[in-house]
């Protein structure tokens, strides 16, 4: 069943993973799957070693210097009040603006490039 409904799947399938098609349905839960690995900055209230994982080591945490984590474990870490997320720079007001901006202009044939 599952060859069946690669097999007649459109051709606007999105390519996530390798060859395998993603229906555009699915794409917006991809997406999110593959952001999830993104690299963000925290600031933590605990001090830890560093821990090991499947995609690799992490940390050092000490408790009020930055590190650099993956997204999923940031947003778990503060929702257990444990850590706090240090916005991304393109995440700054003026930043949003120019973005906005760049969007809206007509004569713009992409997105704009603040935007990781």
């Amino acid at each position: 069943a599952a060859s069946e409904n690669l097999s007649t799947m459109d051709a606007s399938a999105v390519n996530f993973f390798g060859n395998t098609g993603v229906h555009p349905s699915r794409s917006i839960a991809a997406s999110s799957f593959l952001a999830g690995d993104e690299s963000i900055q925290i600031v933590p209230a605990f001090n830890l070693p560093e821990m090991g994982l499947i995609s690799g080591a992490i940390g050092p945490f000490h408790a009020g210097i930055t590190a650099t984590v993956p997204l999923w474990l940031a947003t778990m870490l503060r929702r257990r009040k444990l850590a706090k997320i240090v916005p991304p720079p393109w995440l700054d007001a003026d930043v949003l603006r120019e973005v906005l901006r760049f969007e809206r202009d007509p004569r713009e044939a992409s997105f704009s490039p603040e935007l990781p």
